[in-house]
């Protein structure tokens, strides 16, 4: 089988814990690419985010294609323009964040250039140290935001529990719309039920006429699992999540910190 598309989860996948890309790693992307070989970053940041990467990292390649936001987008990187766009409806948005704060977690949301939250806290700054984002403060958040925002994101650092209540109360409410899942122990998606990773890397495979078959998609994380399902060989990393694993076809041996993600490309790139 000739694979001819890489789908790649970002933070836990293709960065390392200080979310860089080793030397190594990046070299074989451009064989892949010059190869012929498409590379998609399929991540829950958004655009604005996975700019600062690529231009800290030197990670860009000609006719990019990036899944961001959960699969919320696809944004064509050469023309500038988003493929797919979908948001949670501001209505929804402002009830979310009122549940969040009945638990006194930290909830954001996003503007094209800035993440939204109340006020500075462990949390904002801690999601500022991962991503570089900047963020903007109000008291009602939902007044910076002059149009439905793609996601919110719940952050606790100690307590999943917490998470795991508003990820209730939303499905609750809100499930015949929205859905709400884990990317990471400590962040609490929230976003439209329709995207996710595995409708979004459909769409691209589709829009570049490649059949799904042809494709390979690699993750760590709750939010993966759709797009391990949807391409032809789902892979999980060897720092994975349990149940990303059992939805994998193949586990690599090495975790993000040691380039796990080369094994994927020697296996079935043949790089």
């Amino acid at each position: 089988m000739s694979y001819k598309i890489l789908f790649t989860d970002m933070d836990g996948t293709l960065l390392d814990s200080g979310k860089q890309i080793s030397p190594a790693l990046l070299s074989l992307l451009q064989r892949l690419t010059a190869s012929g070989g498409r590379l998609v970053l399929s991540t829950g940041r958004t655009v604005s985010s996975i700019r600062k990467v690529i231009e800290r990292t030197g990670l860009f390649f000609p006719e990019m294609l990036i899944i961001a936001a959960n699969g919320n987008a696809v944004y064509d990187w050469d023309r500038e323009q988003y493929l797919v766009n979908k948001t949670v409806p501001l209505s929804m948005a402002g009830e979310i964040v009122s549940m969040a704060d009945r638990y006194g977690l930290h909830i954001q949301t996003y503007t094209d250039t800035h993440a939204v939250c109340h006020k500075k806290t462990p949390e904002s700054l801690f999601y500022h140290r991962g991503t570089g984002m900047d963020f903007l403060y109000a008291d009602d958040i939902m007044r910076l935001c002059d149009k439905p925002p793609c996601k919110l994101l719940a952050i606790d650092l100690k307590d999943r529990s917490r998470l795991s209540l508003l990820q209730r109360d939303v499905l609750e409410r809100f499930g015949d719309t929205l859905t709400a899942m884990f990317s990471c122990d400590e962040y609490l998606e929230i976003f439209d039920k329709t995207a996710g990773k595995g409708s979004a890397v459909r769409f691209v495979c589709d829009h570049l006429h490649i059949p799904a078959r042809e494709t390979v998609a690699a993750g760590d994380a709750e939010n993966d699992i759709s797009m391990l399902q949807a391409a032809g060989i789902g892979v999980a990393m060897a720092n994975a999540a349990p149940e990303v694993k059992r939805n994998a076809d193949f586990i690599t041996q090495q975790d993000n910190d040691h380039d796990g993600l080369a094994e994927v490309l020697h296996r079935y790139f043949g790089l």
